[in-house]
């Protein structure tokens, strides 16, 4: 049988491609689609089956297809994103598919999945995926890998970007991977922590000339004087915290202590709170030692919880962090009791929004601050990999190859052309926005939390809110310039001065298990990042000493299978050298 490069796959330059045997695809080729026309746009026509896919996606029979929507609290999935103008509408007028959805609250999102995907009952499509391992040896999801060369978008953004040494690290014993991840042209470090800038000037400081290098230990510093100014200024009283954290606790938190203990972990160079789970119980590659390691039992781990409970002992980290609701944190940073919060660029100009509604617009001043240092200059994003997509078994069973290749095709419109991901971003050019000279604006009717674009007059709507663009669920891929189209100037400075100050860590290896090593490595994963996770929020909380209670804490960390687990990943790592 012939074969084509992928580079001429992607130009579109091979008449009949689907008669041919792709790179990289591991499954038999479909007779039936043939013929193909290349429509010299970036599309192609499937005759025998009666679509157009490439560049744009359009199928000529109308076509369903089930997938699972994770549905965030902040922004509840309405009624009116199915009706005239809404995502889910303008995803059928624009492709000729509609999508049944599952909707699964955030916070039961993984186990309802989970759920579904062991039981054979998950719809086709499951967006939102961090980590897909858990579910390959069961083969409730397709291997994805082969299927990609019919993904001319996806297959084109990692020839582009150059990723492929990245989408590598995805995957498994079987030399295939099972999730499409978010792709993007660069590395954009979207979690840090908003300030009251007003409060810390007051107090003396000009963050913008301290952040550059300043550590933790030395913005722990600053915090005290700022308190201690809120103290006297009768803002709040002595025992009150000023920094009580969102992400972190029952809404999102995950009982892993959530995104703060991400990022100050991160500037220690391991992985704890939210990443502790997608790196197998925290795992970390150590350069000079050439080998893995457990975060929960490093030196540098001891130094960053020594660092947090520093701010809870000074009184600066209120302990509720680790338990409360993200709306409870939310209402203290906006009626001015906290001092600073955690935010990204889909929360920045809501939390703009709750502090003017409390506080009164110009009587408060915000600035969003780089991360201090611990024992690196690292940002704690250091990939180019997002959450991605699973493809539920389900599909391919129900659907046949040719009818489940259409699919891909329709998922690789949606998630990674341009014209989709634009679509899901922004909605409908000239409906909700405009472009002009490159520049991305709303119409007059909108705002957007979720593109930080703030309300500017009482008769517009949230477009989030209101028709389902710029959800989490579609929008995690795309070019630099997409990406960063709807920034404000505030986020593209926080973005200069990242790039400016601060780092990427490299990537650590991949390793690809075999199915039974897999399946051991998740049984003794398991019990492992339970211990840890309950032991780092007690030290979180000062409800134990990291120093005077560390040999404890390490004895029963290692008692759950540690140093197998560890020995696993090095004894593959020393393999594939």
């Amino acid at each position: 049988m012939k074969t084509i490069s992928r580079r001429d796959f992607l130009k579109g330059s091979a008449a009949g491609m689907m008669g041919v045997a792709l790179a990289g695809f591991m499954g038999p080729i479909s007779a039936s689609a043939s013929e193909d026309t290349d429509n010299g746009d970036g599309s192609f026509y499937n005759a025998d089956l009666g679509y157009t896919y490439g560049s744009k996606f359009y199928s000529d029979e109308p076509v369903t297809y089930t997938m699972f929507f994770n549905d965030n609290d902040a922004y509840p999935i309405q009624d009116s994103w199915y009706t005239d103008g809404g995502i889910f509408d303008e995803i059928t007028k624009a492709t000729n598919v509609s999508l049944d959805i599952t909707v699964v609250n955030n916070a039961s999102y993984s186990d309802k999945v989970t759920l579904a995907i062991s039981g054979g009952t998950a719809p086709y499509i499951i967006p939102k995926m961090y980590s897909e391992t858990a579910y390959v040896t069961g083969g409730g999801i397709v291997a994805v890998s082969d299927y990609v060369d019919y993904m001319t978008n996806y297959s084109g953004m990692i020839e582009d970007y150059g990723l492929q040494t990245e989408v590598d690290t995805l995957l498994q014993d079987d030399g295939r991977y099972y999730r499409l991840p978010g792709l993007k042209e660069t590395a954009l470090q979207d979690y840090s922590l908003l300030i009251r800038s007003d409060l810390f000037e007051a107090a003396g400081y000009d963050v913008t000339t301290l952040e550059e290098n300043w550590t933790w230990d030395e913005f722990t510093d600053i915090l005290v004087d700022v308190k201690a100014y809120m103290v006297e200024q009768g803002m709040i009283d002595e025992s009150a915290y000023i920094w009580s954290d969102r992400w972190c606790g029952a809404t999102s938190g995950y009982g892993q202590g959530g995104c703060l203990l991400n990022l100050m972990a991160a500037t220690y160079g391991i992985h704890s709170g939210w990443s502790i789970t997608s790196n197998s119980a925290g795992l970390y590659f150590d350069w000079d030692a050439d080998e893995f390691k457990l975060s929960a039992t490093s030196d540098a781990y001891k130094e960053y919880m020594t660092m947090v409970q520093r701010l809870v002992s000074e009184g600066i980290l209120d302990p509720e962090t680790w338990s409360q609701e993200d709306d409870t944190a939310d209402g203290k940073f906006y009626r001015g009791e906290t001092a600073l919060i955690s935010t990204n660029r889909s929360s920045y100009t809501t939390q703009i929004d709750g502090l003017t509604s409390q506080l009164g617009e110009g009587n408060f001043s915000v600035y969003e601050v780089v991360i201090p240092k611990g024992t690196n200059n690292y940002q704690a994003e250091n990939s180019r990999l997002e959450c991605g997509v699973c493809i539920s078994s389900t599909a391919l069973n129900d659907l046949g190859e040719d009818e489940f290749i259409k699919m891909m095709r329709f998922v690789d419109w949606l998630w990674y052309s341009e014209a989709g991901l634009t679509l899901t971003k922004w909605g409908v050019e000239g409906d909700t926005y405009t472009v002009t000279d490159g520049t991305y604006a709303l119409t007059d009717g909108y705002y957007c939390g979720g593109l930080s674009i703030s309300q500017t007059s009482d008769d517009q709507v949230d477009l989030r809110m209101e028709k389902g663009f710029a959800c989490g669920n579609f929008m995690y891929s795309g070019s630099q310039e997409l990406l960063t189209s709807n920034f404000s100037a505030e986020l593209r400075d926080y973005y200069d001065r990242m790039s400016a100050y601060r780092e990427m860590s490299e990537i650590d290896p991949s390793i690809a298990m075999s199915e039974d090593d897999s399946e051991m490595a998740n049984l003794w994963a398991t019990p492992l990042v339970d211990t840890i996770n309950t032991w780092t929020l007690k030290f979180a909380m000062l409800q134990s000493d990291i120093d005077a209670d560390w040999d404890t804490y390490v004895a029963e960390v290692e008692a759950q299978n540690a140093d197998s687990l560890v020995n696993l990943y090095n004894d593959y790592y020393q393999a594939s050298k």
